[in-house]
């Protein structure tokens, strides 16, 4: 998987460098792009909290309380509410729900088999021992239990179904094309009020199966990986790159955001095999105020960080650097 990745990545290198230095050098583009103002909003996953060692409910109250985020992509991970066949646990995701009734938060809920965070696919192991055609009736019939229980949620703003589906990425076997449309189909059908949202890997794909599916397609954002054949790594791109490829991107899709800004460090090992203030200096204050920089230049108009379980780690051990820039964009202030 990581050597596929890295020949993506090579191929990707050559075509994205040369746009990027012409978009570079076309001054006159950059005068057309009328600035708009930006909805940011955070992806928050109670399985990355509890990875973090932090509380779930504490950490989510402090991002929508003292933080004044108002707009969340929450996903769902099948493992942690079916974990046997048909005994749904719905508590946590109930009460993070209700919260964001109360609260006025805006949420976007993530279903499928791969949603956001390492290790991307959720697949719980009961269904593992299953061939592919039975766990996409089993997944179908999650889905379908997730939209109905949350339908009349007046914090649901709009349903993500899979994330970066196509893209190899994560410990996951990938889904084909009709599966994928089906699951799409299935939420289509179950809420036709909601638009649904798709996502991709802004650098290395190309969107447009994902895009066709979508109402709204959901585009990556980074700046600086990893990956075992450079190490850390700066993509050899602009924002005009994603400007452009988002106005091209209107021949299928309405429209076009970022699902996932980089606003924490890219971990290649394990988070406790380096101190907080060495991650730190991985991800630090300059290069948060650099990636929002950028992507107000990109003039997307609705942006996600990317990180904010790891702010709250910080600041609870005494550094709220990260967690002070989130707070002058997300608007508690």
């Amino acid at each position: 998987m990581r050597a596929r990745f890295s020949i993506i990545l090579i191929l990707f290198i050559l075509l994205v460098g040369g746009l990027s230095l012409f978009f570079l050098m076309n001054q006159k583009l950059k005068t057309k792009l009328d600035r708009t103002p930006t909805r940011f909003g955070i992806t928050f996953s109670s399985v990355y909290t509890k990875q973090l060692g932090l509380d779930v409910q504490e950490t989510y109250g402090a991002l929508i309380e003292e933080l004044g985020v108002r707009v969340v992509r929450l996903p769902v991970y099948w493992s942690e509410i079916e974990k046997a066949q048909n005994q749904f646990d719905w508590e946590e995701l109930d009460s993070l729900i209700s919260y964001s009734e109360d609260h006025n938060v805006k949420l976007t809920l993530v279903v499928g088999t791969k949603v956001p965070r390492w290790p991307e696919c959720y697949i719980p192991d009961w269904a593992e021992t299953f061939d592919k055609d039975k766990q996409q009736s089993l997944a179908l019939k999650m889905i379908e239990a997730v939209v109905n229980r949350y339908i009349d949620s007046s914090a649901i703003e709009r349903w993500q179904v899979e994330n970066e589906p196509f893209f190899p990425f994560g410990q996951c076997s990938q889904i084909t094309l009709p599966q994928f449309q089906e699951r799409v189909d299935l939420v289509r059908s179950l809420d036709p009020t909601r638009p649904i949202q798709i996502t991709v890997s802004g650098e290395l794909a190309s969107w447009e199966n994902e895009g066709r599916a979508a109402d709204i397609l959901g585009i990556s954002m980074y700046r600086l990986t990893w990956n075992n054949l450079f190490g850390y790594f700066m993509y050899p791109l602009t924002p005009e790159y994603y400007y452009i490829r988002a106005q091209l991107a209107q021949r299928f899709v309405n429209r076009v955001i970022v699902t996932e800004l980089q606003a924490e460090p890219w971990f290649p090992e394990p988070i406790k095999s380096r101190s907080l203030s060495q991650w730190y200096n991985a991800f630090d204050e300059d290069m948060f105020r650099n990636n929002l920089e950028f992507v107000e230049s990109a003039k997307l108009s609705e942006v996600y960080l990317w990180g904010a379980e790891w702010w709250y780690l910080l600041k609870q051990n005494g550094d709220d650097r990260l967690w002070n820039v989130a707070e002058e964009v997300l608007g508690s202030k």
